[in-house]
């Protein structure tokens, strides 16, 4: 090979080398403007300090000239790499969608932990009931709450003997309803039904009674409890004395609701003894052959006509 006739190969286009041109003119017009702005801020600056001014104002200038000069470089620098971000924008908004789709239960949970740490929605120790689930939370975690089950259904207090896992993603979906929302006492409420006759009103001042006798021993320490901590959250004090109040649910039968302060850990206790001391009064009753009588005998009665004797034929 002749050397005299070597001709080199062409360098590779530096488009292939650092980028597109298009890439490098926005550096170079990114640098040249973050470089304007410093030195234009300079300048402003030894303008301020040349003129005698309080060193108050000084500083007060030289905030709004930084505040002035960061949003003057991020709309330019916006404006510059418009195009890029715009592309690199939908790239992060479809790889995010991937990521939201695939984790969407574990990022579900995640927020029902916030929410229920945030709202103080319940502890360990509380006793709730979500999604027709209820029992005492004995355990939380980042996806997951552990509930001991509490029956049977809602009315009752006993421990079931099982453990009931649920997502936290079920808090951003369904209310929660806390029945310790004082972890010494609570408003208990629970209903006794009756029979709609004309000694009604004696069972209702018996139940109010066996009410009042099972709160005498902690009626101070509840009602100084529930003025403390309704005062703490700003909410009206109730009335802490224990209440009867009477439903009609048809026409024969009328429904007590019991309502009093007991201790939080107790309440199924307290009303089982309440329930047994009303029933001790039903059966010594003078007029116990009328009170005891149940709603189902008289509807079975009502239902059933009696037979007419046989006339003579």
């Amino acid at each position: 090979m002749n050397p005299a006739s070597f001709t080199p190969p062409p360098f590779p286009p530096l488009d292939s080398v650092v980028g597109t041109g298009e890439l490098i003119k926005n550096l170079v017009i990114t640098t040249l403007l973050w470089s304007a702005a410093l030195v234009a801020r300079q300048l402003v600056l030894r303008n301020l300090r040349s003129r005698g001014l309080q060193p108050a104002d000084v500083r007060r200038w030289m905030s709004t000239s930084r505040n002035i000069m960061l949003v003057v470089l991020l709309a330019g620098t916006a404006t510059v790499w418009f195009t890029e971000l715009k592309t690199f924008a939908f790239s992060l908004v479809a790889f995010t969608a991937a990521i939201v789709i695939a984790t969407k239960e574990l990022i579900m949970g995640a927020g029902g932990t916030f929410l229920r740490t945030s709202s103080r929605s319940f502890e360990i120790g509380d006793r709730i009931e979500v999604a027709g689930l209820r029992g005492d939370v004995i355990d939380t975690s980042l996806f997951t709450t552990t509930l001991l089950e509490i029956g049977p259904g809602k009315i009752g207090h006993q421990q079931t003997g099982r453990a009931v896992t649920i997502p936290n993603a079920i808090l951003l979906l369904q209310p929660v309803i806390n029945e310790t929302f004082s972890d010494a006492f609570v408003l208990h409420t629970f209903e006794v039904p009756i029979a709609r006759d004309e000694h009604w009103a004696q069972a209702e001042a018996a139940l109010l009674i066996a009410c009042q006798e099972a709160q005498e021993p902690y009626a101070v320490d509840a009602r100084a409890h529930f003025e403390r901590r309704l005062v703490d959250r700003g909410i009206e004090s109730p009335t802490i004395d224990a209440r009867v109040l009477v439903r009609v649910d048809d026409a024969l039968q009328l429904t007590l609701i019991a309502r009093l302060p007991v201790p939080a850990k107790r309440k199924g206790r307290i009303e089982q003894a309440i329930v047994h001391r009303f029933l001790t009064w039903a059966a010594l009753s003078p007029n116990k052959s009328d009170t005891t009588t149940t709603v189902a005998a008289k509807r079975e009665a009502q239902r059933v006509p009696a037979l007419s004797p046989p006339t003579a034929g």
